[in-house]
């Protein structure tokens, strides 16, 4: 069996090896020095494309002025701290000048991240950027963004400026090889690298699902989840490392996020590999070992989500170091497994070693020794389905015994039957009963038991909503407090019996008033009531409050107490926003409430409305 799947993976690795480094120039006859590119011999149709290493002139802390005393030279790719001696945090600007370009080709560049903010200009002309570039962290807003820009010469020659500024990360700079060529072979290349990481991803999606619904079922199989978890943990860092795919699917989710879920998704996934492979292989992985890297994980993990970027990268260079010192303990542990004659171990130490290579790779490649692709999650992928095939293959022979053991009761079982459907049904009626019993008191809990409409609670939850869903679609929301005019002196005057029927009216009046508007009333303490709507501009949020106001006068219920009519009248205050990040939920409730309290001091039975 692992005969076949050591010939499988072989011609995997090849094909999508050759998928994943396919179109790139070994450089050989193409070299920049001093900021110039010369392509007197590139044959456009060739689909050859381009990395643009090598020495590009470096402004620090300038825009392009081409002030001579302020030019360098800089190799791309590398940071500005490592090539030239500056410190991580500051901005500059890069140049290089490609000669000998047709002008009747369009063109493309292959932008990758870069740190961690920049603008890009060929020949004068701003095509594209990422984040907002500052002289100061205030400035400075970070994004990485991966992207292709497509562009003509106007002549034989490009010129191209790139303006990065990096106040938020350990290393600023072009850090990745920034890749030229045809438009077309830039696209295609594109679309496979994305085709390719889409591949992996959703393979290691689809197996951890398909483990977790193992480990449901036999939850005795805890290897089952830990794999599955590590599947997961996985296949998020795929989108949120190299094209950055997250930000295609979540395009406003906030760089420092996406940062922070690439460190926590390594620190993770390195402890849960081990402990899988103890699962697979107590005898030769110690769990002391296991326990001392989830320890270090957890510690680097918890470092990164209470510090800034700028601050918890600078750790990566430690658990680097742990990765690489588990790599050989791992590599020890699997040649003890494979002389010992385990069961899949000779398959596992090929995939591992092929692993230990992509993620020395990676780790030379962040760290600028070596510039090459990125081709860890190739090996992760490789690796994955090597244990998930020993996984699957135990749970083959399980099951098989299993099989054979059901078989030897299923003669007994037959005698069973009835009662077991007879049980069955029971325990049926029994889980409708309960589901109904919960219904019920899922609504008691929404419900204010005096005047049968929604509670506090309610308001809270569809309030909640209702913001999230505005903020979401940028439109309107309104929040209404309706409080009855002097109930307490209603209250001495007729008896608390009275003040109960008339908190009932007044709340069934106020919903079906709200009825047509699309309003949602709830009574949240005494003699005050809340409202929510959406949709409503201030004209139409005016008229559902005097509606309310004078559906309320209409009911004609006396109140010889009151300072200001002698029947039941209600104070409105309103607010409504268009919410944005920047405003808080309970803003538009303070406004409300202010607005509230301006209606009473104006001699109640007012309405005021304030728009935040």
């Amino acid at each position: 069996m692992y005969k076949k799947l050591i010939y499988m993976v072989l011609i995997s690795l090849l094909l999508l090896s050759g998928c994943s480094l396919s179109g790139l120039s070994t450089q050989s006859q193409y070299e920049i020095k001093q900021g110039r590119l010369s392509l007197h011999n590139w044959d456009y149709d060739t689909g050859e494309i381009i990395r643009l290493n090598g020495e590009w002139e470096f402004y620090w802390k300038d825009s392009l002025t081409q002030n001579k005393e302020a030019k360098q030279y800089i190799t791309v790719p590398s940071t500005w701290h490592r090539n030239i001696d500056q410190p991580p945090l500051g901005y500059g600007s890069y140049r290089l000048v490609i000669e000998n370009v047709s002008n009747d080709q369009q063109l493309g560049l292959s932008l990758p991240t870069v740190s961690t903010a920049y603008v890009l200009w060929i020949n004068g002309e701003k095509v594209a950027s990422s984040g907002e570039i500052g002289v100061t962290e205030q400035e400075t807003v970070p994004y990485f963004k991966p992207q292709d820009v497509f562009f003509y010469a106007e002549n034989s020659q490009v010129e191209v400026v790139m303006e990065v500024a990096n106040f938020h990360y350990r290393d600023g700079g072009i850090w990745e090889s920034i890749n030229f060529g045809n438009a077309n072979d830039i696209k295609d290349r594109s679309f496979t690298i994305i085709a390719f990481e889409l591949i992996i991803f959703g393979a290691l999606l689809l197996s951890g699902l398909y483990h977790v619904v193992l480990f449901i079922l036999r939850k005795q199989n805890l290897s089952m989840l830990l794999f599955s978890l590590v599947c997961f943990i996985v296949s998020i860092r795929i989108l949120v490392t190299k094209k950055m795919l997250i930000t295609q699917f979540f395009p406003f989710i906030q760089w420092e996020y996406i940062i922070k879920m690439e460190y926590l998704t390594f620190y993770c996934s390195v402890p849960l590999f081990c402990w899988v492979l103890h699962m697979l292989y107590p005898r030769q992985f110690s769990k002391l070992f296991c326990k001392i890297l989830t320890i270090i994980s957890l510690v680097s993990s918890l470092f990164v989500i209470v510090t800034v970027p700028k601050v918890f990268t600078q750790s990566i260079i430690i658990y680097q170091i742990v990765t690489l010192l588990g790599i050989i303990y791992v590599s020890f542990a699997l040649i003890r497994a494979l002389k010992e004659k385990e069961e899949g171990a000779l398959f596992v130490n090929l995939c591992a070693g092929f692993l230990s290579i992509t993620v020395i790779n990676d780790i030379l490649s962040v760290n600028s020794i070596i510039h090459t692709y990125n081709l860890s999650s190739l090996g992760l992928f490789v690796f994955i389905f090597s244990q998930s095939s020993i996984i699957a293959h135990r749970s083959e022979k399980a099951f098989s015994e299993m099989e054979r053991v059901s078989n030897e009761l299923a003669i007994l079982n037959k005698t069973l039957e009835e009662k077991v459907h007879e049980r069955t049904i029971s325990l049926q009626n029994s889980r409708d009963e309960l589901e109904k019993a919960n219904k019920q008191l899922r609504n008691l809990s929404y419900e204010d038991q005096l005047t049968k409409i929604p509670n506090r609670r309610y308001f809270d939850s569809t309030f909640e909503h209702n913001w999230l869903n505005a903020l979401k679609v940028e439109q309107m929301i309104s929040v209404a407090y309706i409080d009855i005019d002097y109930f307490k002196l209603y209250n001495d005057t007729y008896g608390h019996e009275a003040g109960d029927e008339c908190l009932k009216k007044v709340a069934s009046t106020l919903k079906t008033t709200l009825r047509d508007y699309e309003g949602h009333i709830a009574r949240i303490g005494g003699e005050e009531f809340i409202a929510i709507f959406t949709h409503l501009d201030n004209d139409e949020l005016h008229q559902v409050c005097e509606n309310c106001r004078l559906a309320i006068s209409q009911l004609d219920i006396p109140h010889e107490g009151s300072l200001i009519s002698n029947r039941v009248t209600v104070s409105i205050g309103a607010a409504q926003v268009i919410p944005t990040k920047n405003i808080k939920r309970n803003e538009l409730i303070k406004a409300a409430d202010e607005s509230l309290y301006k209606a009473k001091e104006k001699g109640r039975n007012q309405i005021v409305i304030a728009t935040l």
